[in-house]
């Protein structure tokens, strides 16, 4: 998909601001070693992928170590490893009771989801888990080396949120995987933004262990207020779409889904879009009644007004020409 101008103010305006050159390319095993002064840029933002936890969000069991489930007399297949990073803001500062969610492929490249059939399951892997940062920052994972999916590279997806900063959704991955050259997200951002989500191990006893440290963006009031906000949060109904919808869902998450309706809603100084297969993810403004999510597949929102001024629907973009007109259908 391409860019536009919406998406493009949002998701590259960290890199605008600092002045990192985009440098396009593919990876290696070698980096410059990055200044003192870039340590703390806002980390790079990717889509959420198309298997978020769904089914299994309510297991009781989504602690911080997925190589276990409780009961289990067995553990999890795979080569163990442990993550480990700080959450901090843009300078550099700890940000602490930020909870921390991250999933992954098991060791054979399936994912703990309903809907993926892509590899063996391994009942014995959690398939997901929660950390909450310390007064550090800090937090710590216990999982397994991802297997491999599709034609990704190995990752494990992050989500961090924490009250007043831009919720994150990202991944990481491992230095030295021959598939990083040509993964299709990956390489959808500069080298530069590439960089911080490359990692490469050190020892911890027998265990490789990997740090990934995660900066976030504080919410800086006054752009648009929660009376605002609100104005645009509703359940939203599928009238008609200039695109195939369904195809679009199928390419891009791999799976068959009835997308006839979703939701918005806000916290506070931030607007959120649900749909029912996906875990809630930020949308960003952009100007009045637009809004993206880099997110959620790269897509826009154009909010549509009747003569009275009231918010009755919007436009779901995959780009300037193509989109799906929704309806608003209630108020939440």
């Amino acid at each position: 998909m391409s860019e536009n101008p919406v998406q493009t103010k949002w998701h590259r305006r960290n890199w605008i601001k600092l002045g990192i050159t985009a440098i396009a390319g593919g990876i290696t095993s070698g980096f410059i070693k990055k200044d003192k002064a870039d340590d703390c840029i806002p980390t790079p933002v990717q889509e959420v992928g198309p298997y978020p936890v769904m089914k299994f969000r309510k297991q009781p069991d989504h602690d911080i170590d997925l190589t276990k489930i409780n009961g289990h007399t067995q553990t999890a297949t795979g080569e163990v490893i442990i993550v480990t990073g700080r959450v901090q803001d843009e300078h550099c500062k700890p940000i602490p009771g930020a909870v921390v969610e991250i999933w992954q492929a098991n060791n054979f490249g399936k994912y703990r989801h309903e809907l993926s059939d892509e590899g063996e399951s391994d009942p014995n892997f959690q398939g997901w888990g929660q950390a909450v940062t310390n007064a550090n920052g800090e937090y710590r994972f216990k999982t397994i080396l991802p297997g491999q999916y599709n034609n990704r590279a190995r990752h494990i997806h992050f989500k961090i949120a924490c009250r007043g900063y831009h919720e994150l959704v990202t991944q990481m991955y491992f230095e030295g995987d021959p598939r990083l050259a040509k993964d299709p997200l990956l390489n959808q951002l500069t080298h530069e933004e590439q960089m911080p989500l490359i990692l490469s191990p050190v020892k911890e006893g027998k265990v490789k262990k990997f740090s990934f440290d995660i900066h976030l963006e504080k919410l800086l009031p006054g752009k648009v207020s929660e009376k605002v906000l609100k104005e645009y949060t509703g359940t939203y109904t599928i009238q008609e779409s200039s695109f195939d919808l369904k195809n679009f869902f199928k390419t891009t998450t791999g799976n068959d889904y009835d997308v006839h309706q979703f939701k918005l809603y806000n916290k506070g100084l931030q607007l959120y879009i649900s749909f029912p297969f996906f875990i809630p993810v930020e949308t960003g403004w952009a100007a009045k009644d637009e809004f993206q999510s880099w997110s959620f597949f790269n897509t826009f929102f154009r909010f549509q007004r009747d003569t009275a001024g009231k918010v009755i629907g919007l436009h779901l973009h995959i780009n300037e020409d193509q989109f799906a007109v929704y309806k608003l259908t209630s108020k939440i």
